[in-house]
Formats: C-alpha cells, sequence, structure tokens
C-alpha cells in the first residue's frame, strides 16, 4: 500500500513538472509563429541564410532592448523583407518594433550584462542568448559560417530547421503512427469480443491504453512540425486529423471504464516516460490496481457512448448497474427496469444499439 501511495505522489509531482515544461514550450511556439515558413519574417531569414550571411535580430524594441543597444542607426521604416536582408549586410543587430510591422534600429551594438549565464562560444550567439535573458524578448542569431538559425528566448532556445528537414521528419512520424493505428484497431476489435462475453482481464486493457498514449505521443510530435511548417504543414495537418479521430476521447472512456480513479490515471499517463510506459506493471499501478491477476470487469461509458442514447442516459445507467454485464444481463431478461431509468424511449434504442454492436463485435468488426 505504500508502495502504491509513493508511486502515485511520484507521477502528481512529474504531471505538474511536465505541465511546466509543455507551457514553457507552447509559449516558445507562440513566439515562433512568425517565424514559419510562409511568413515574410522567415522568407528574410532564408535569404539571409542562402546569401551565406550571420545576423542578429531583436524581435521587439521595449525600454529593456533599448537599454541594451548601443550606437547603430534609428531608421524607423515600414518592414520589408528585402529591406531587412539589405541591413543585414551590416555588422550590427537589427531592431524590430514589438508587432514586427517596423524596423526601428539597425547596425546597433548589444551589450547586454556579461554576468549573464551562456553557454554560447561565440561573440554573435553569446549576445543573442544574454540578450534574450535580460530583456525577455526574442532573439534570432544567423551564424554565417553554420548557416544556422537560432531562436533565443528567455531561457529557453530553439534552433530553426528547413521546411525540407521538418516535412521529411512528419511524414516519417505520420508512418509510425498509422502502424500503431493498425495495431490499436486490432487490440480494440478484441477488447469489445472480451466486453461483450464478459472475459476481460487487465492485460488486455493495458494494451489497449499503452498504444493509445504512444500514439498520443506520436500525435503531439506532429502537431510540433505542423506548427513549424506553418502555411506548408496543411496536408499534414489534414493526415494527423484523420487517423486520430476520436482517439483521445476512446482513451479516457476506456480509463472511465477501468481505472478506479480515471482523472488520476489521464493526469498521471502522460507523465511517464516511454521506458515506463512499455512496463505493464506501471499502468497497473495508474489504474490502481495490486495485481495483474486482479478481476476487472468494465463499467460500460466505452460501448454505451457508441450509442444513440445521451450522455445523461449513460451516466445513470451505469450509476444503476455498477458495471456492463450486469447492465447486459439486465438486457437479456427484457425487464423494463432500463425503462424506469432512463425512459422508454431511450430504452428502446439502447437494445437496438447494443444488438446490433454486439453482432458486429463478435464478427470482428470495428465499432
Amino acid at each position: 500500500m505504500e508502495k502504491k501511495e509513493s508511486f502515485k505522489e511520484e507521477l502528481e509531482l512529474k504531471a505538474l513538472e511536465d505541465e511546466k515544461k509543455e507551457q514553457e514550450f507552447e509559449e516558445l511556439l507562440h513566439v515562433m509563429k512568425p517565424l514559419t515558413p510562409g511568413t515574410p519574417l522567415r522568407a528574410a531569414i532564408d535569404d539571409i541564410v542562402r546569401a551565406g550571411m550571420g545576423a542578429l535580430i531583436v524581435l521587439g524594441d521595449s525600454p529593456e532592448v533599448l537599454n541594451v543597444i548601443n550606437g547603430g542607426i534609428k531608421i524607423d521604416s515600414k518592414f520589408t523583407p528585402q529591406q531587412l536582408v539589405e541591413l543585414c549586410k551590416m555588422d550590427g543587430a537589427v531592431i524590430l518594433s514589438d508587432d514586427l510591422k517596423r524596423i526601428v534600429y539597425c547596425n546597433v551594438q548589444l551589450v547586454p550584462n556579461v554576468d549573464i549565464e551562456t553557454n554560447e562560444t561565440g561573440t554573435r550567439h553569446r549576445s543573442a542568448e544574454r540578450t534574450a535573458k535580460q530583456t525577455g524578448k526574442p532573439v534570432i542569431a544567423i551564424s554565417e559560417r553554420r548557416k544556422t538559425v537560432t531562436l533565443y528566448y528567455k531561457n529557453m532556445k530553439y534552433v530553426l530547421r528547413s521546411s525540407n528537414e521538418i516535412l521529411s521528419k512528419a511524414t516519417e512520424a505520420l508512418r509510425m503512427l498509422e502502424k500503431h493505428k493498425e495495431i490499436l484497431n486490432e487490440l480494440l476489435i478484441n477488447l469489445n469480443i472480451l466486453e461483450f462475453s464478459n472475459f476481460v482481464t487487465l492485460p488486455e486493457v493495458i494494451s489497449c491504453i499503452q498504444r493509445m498514449e504512444i500514439i498520443s505521443r506520436i500525435s503531439r510530435t506532429i502537431q510540433k512540425y505542423i506548427f513549424e511548417l506553418g502555411t506548408e504543414g496543411n496536408f499534414v495537418k489534414i493526415l494527423l486529423k484523420e487517423l486520430t479521430k476520436g482517439l483521445e476521447k476512446e482513451k479516457e472512456l476506456i480509463l472511465k471504464d477501468y481505472s478506479r480513479n480515471w482523472q488520476f490515471s489521464i493526469t498521471a499517463l502522460p507523465s511517464l516516460s516511454l521506458e515506463e510506459l512499455l512496463e505493464p506493471e506501471n499502468i497497473l499501478q495508474i489504474l490502481l490496481y495490486s495485481s495483474i491477476t486482479e478481476p476487472v470487469k468494465p463499467k460500460g461509458y466505452r460501448l454505451l457512448s457508441k450509442t444513440s442514447i445521451s450522455l445523461e442516459s449513460c451516466d445513470k445507467l451505469v450509476k444503476a448497474f455498477g458495471d456492463l454485464q450486469s447492465l447486459l444481463d439486465t438486457m437479456n431478461l427484457r425487464s423494463g427496469k432500463i425503462a424506469e431509468i432512463i425512459g422508454d424511449k431511450e430504452a428502446k434504442k439502447l437494445m437496438r444499439d447494443m444488438t446490433n454492436l454486439k453482432e458486429q463485435a463478435l464478427l470482428g468488426k470495428k465499432i
């Protein structure tokens, strides 16, 4: 019991840490939006890289930024990709307005606090990182020698990649997701048969949850690729939406069916590392069971959600019967108890839909 509680507390702490990291990355993605392919700023950056030039570009002209610049020329002109490329031919940094619509300064020297810690070695990148940390504004450093584009924002660092590289990775991830989806479909078909036959055991449930969580993680990775691709990621976005349609809801319903505290389980599951996720014992603990051989019965949320009855009726039936098998047994007796709980009209729909679902499930069809 103590071991289980310790595992639960550890997962809850890890979930909080993961949530914080995810929030930071979401903030970084928001900052990256003007830098995605298809935007004017990205067009200018790509031209600077192709020209073999180096550059420093600060995205914002707040008082904090103005306090770390020295010299340069104030031009305050409308932003265009062509003009930015031309101004980057000079040695100093270029300062854009907060809304990125104007070029405020060019050829300025950045003089942030030298006591700010940095792991960079090049002068340009050290200045960029320190400026980003000190001002809280995004700073772009383009390496002339390596032809790389690095975004610094607060304490974060991100190297921008070419569209071709991102698209290649996204396509590879989509292929991987498709294979896992095929395996999951087979697992769910098997689970459907076992639920209607009252032969479900924890290993089958765990296998479905593991595969669903793997798909969720691949999906999140692809979503980040889509964001990086900007307008060039629309096709990948359509494919991802088609492959993952309804899967998050299905995962939630399985956890509601089998977990002894589904709110905890759905929060704790993403906090497992991939190695931890592949260990059935960890999923078992997340579901709050002590042994893989413990008997298990679905509450019925998942199969009831596939009928045409209302969510309110589903909740009433689960509350009244406790598990799916008790509900099915009552249906087989054709007593009036179900109609008393959800009404005659809903009861008739339930009888019809569950009969159809059972026939499809026992034939090995996806429902």
